[in-house]
C-alpha cells in the first residue's frame, strides 16, 4: 500500500470516555481520519459527538458497514467487546481495542480466535505505562537481556486523586457490576501492571492476590478500589500494587518501578521525572535518550502495510485477563493459583468452585 495512505476509522463505543480519547489522538495522526462512531449511553455519546465533530451513527453496524472505514476502535464496555470484535472481523476490518481487553477469559479467547481466523490486523491499547519512553526503553532493553537475570521486581501503578474528587460522576462505569465491567479498579487500572509484567517477564506460574476497598464511593458500591497481585516466577516474586487512591495532601502521579538485577539496579518514576541507577539519582531525560515509542496506531498500521507484528499484541492481553481471573480467584479462595488457568472463568460473576 502507497506509504501517504489515510485509514479511516470508525469507534464503537465511549466507555469511561475512552472513545473520545481515541478520537483526540486521531486529530493529530497523520495517517487515519475518523469516519465515524456510536455509543449507546446518550451521555456518553454526545461526549463523543462532541469531540469527534459530528453526530453518532444510528448503530454499531452502521459504523461498522461504512465503506471509507478500514479500522475499527473498540472502546466500549468490556462485556460488549468480543461481539463487537466479531462484528469487525466480520467485515474484514482492522481492530484497535482498548483496555481492559474484555471481562471473562472465555470473551479473550473468543476476540483472539475471531482475530485469528479473520487474519485482521489487531493492536491493543494499553499505553499507560509501556507506552511511555521511559518504561518502553526499559521493556526493550529487558528483551534484549542487557542487564542479565532479574531478582526483584515491584510495580506501583494506579492514579491519586482529592478526597472530593467526584468519580462516580466522571466515571459511574468503574461502579458497574462485574458482568458488565469485569470487576472493580484491579480490572481497571491492574490490566496496565499485568499487561507490562508479561511484556518483560512472560506469564508466572502462580498467582496470589487480595484486594481493598476503602474509599468510599468504592464502598458504597461494593467494588474494590486497590488491589496487590503476586506474580510467582519460581525463583522471584513480581508484585504489582495497583488501583486509585484519595489522598489528603496534594495528589500527584502513581506509576513508579523497583526492578533489580543480578548486575544493577533500576527505579523508574517518569511522573516524578525521576531515575535511579545503582542508587545514583540521573535526569531521566539521559536514561529515555533518543528512544521513540511508536503508538497502536502506527504499530497496526505496520501491520497492516508490511506485516510487522505489533508490540502490543492480543495474545499478550489474553495472557492478562487470564492473570487477573487467577488474581480474583486467589482472593476468593484465599490461595495460590496456577496459570494456566484451570477453571477459566471470572469468579466475581462466574461459577467458581473453591
Amino acid at each position: 500500500m502507497p506509504a501517504h495512505q489515510i485509514y479511516g476509522i470508525g469507534i464503537l463505543g465511549n466507555c469511561c470516555t475512552h472513545g473520545a480519547g481515541i478520537a483526540h489522538q486521531i486529530r493529530n495522526h497523520p495517517r487515519v481520519s475518523l469516519i465515524a462512531g456510536y455509543e449507546k449511553n446518550a451521555g456518553r455519546a454526545a461526549e463523543l459527538e462532541e469531540v469527534m465533530g459530528v453526530s453518532c451513527a444510528s448503530s454499531y453496524e452502521r459504523v461498522v458497514r461504512h465503506p471509507d472505514v478500514q479500522i475499527i476502535a473498540i472502546t466500549s464496555d468490556p462485556s460488549d467487546k468480543a461481539e463487537l470484535v466479531d462484528l469487525a472481523t466480520d467485515h474484514g476490518k482492522a481492530v484497535y481495542i482498548n483496555k481492559p481487553l474484555c471481562h471473562t477469559p472465555t470473551a479473550a479467547i473468543r476476540i483472539k480466535d475471531s482475530i485469528q481466523a479473520a487474519g485482521s490486523a489487531a493492536v491493543f491499547d494499553a499505553t499507560l505505562v509501556k507506552g511511555l519512553p521511559a518504561f518502553n526503553k526499559l521493556m526493550h532493553q529487558i528483551k534484549k537481556n542487557e542487564y542479565g537475570r532479574i531478582i526483584t521486581y515491584h510495580h506501583s501503578c494506579g492514579m491519586i486523586f482529592p478526597e472530593d474528587f467526584p468519580i462516580i460522576a466522571r466515571w459511574p462505569e468503574r461502579f458497574d457490576p462485574p458482568e458488565r465491567s469485569g470487576g472493580g479498579e484491579m480490572t481497571n487500572m491492574g490490566c496496565y501492571g499485568i499487561d507490562y509484567a508479561i511484556h518483560l517477564l512472560g506469564p508466572p506460574d502462580q498467582v496470589e492476590a487480595r484486594k481493598q476497598t476503602f474509599w468510599k464511593p468504592y464502598i458504597q458500591a461494593g467494588v474494590e478500589n486497590f488491589g496487590q497481585i503476586i506474580l510467582d516466577y519460581g525463583d522471584f516474586w513480581a508484585t504489582l500494587s495497583v488501583g486509585k487512591q484519595a489522598v489528603s495532601g496534594e495528589p500527584g502521579k502513581r506509576n513508579a518501578l523497583t526492578i533489580e538485577f543480578e548486575t544493577g539496579n533500576l527505579f523508574l518514576d517518569p511522573g516524578a521525572d525521576t531515575y535511579i541507577e545503582n542508587g545514583i539519582a540521573k535526569p531521566l531525560a539521559s536514561y529515555i535518550a533518543d528512544h521513540k515509542v511508536k503508538s497502536p496506531f502506527d504499530q497496526l498500521i505496520d501491520q497492516m502495510e508490511k506485516g510487522i507484528p505489533p508490540e502490543s499484541d492480543i495474545e499478550s492481553a489474553v495472557e492478562g485477563v487470564y492473570i487477573l481471573c487467577a488474581a480474583y480467584q486467589s482472593i476468593i479462595s484465599r490461595r495460590s493459583i496456577r496459570v494456566p488457568l484451570e477453571q477459566p472463568v471470572n469468579p466475581l460473576f462466574e461459577i467458581y468452585k473453591t
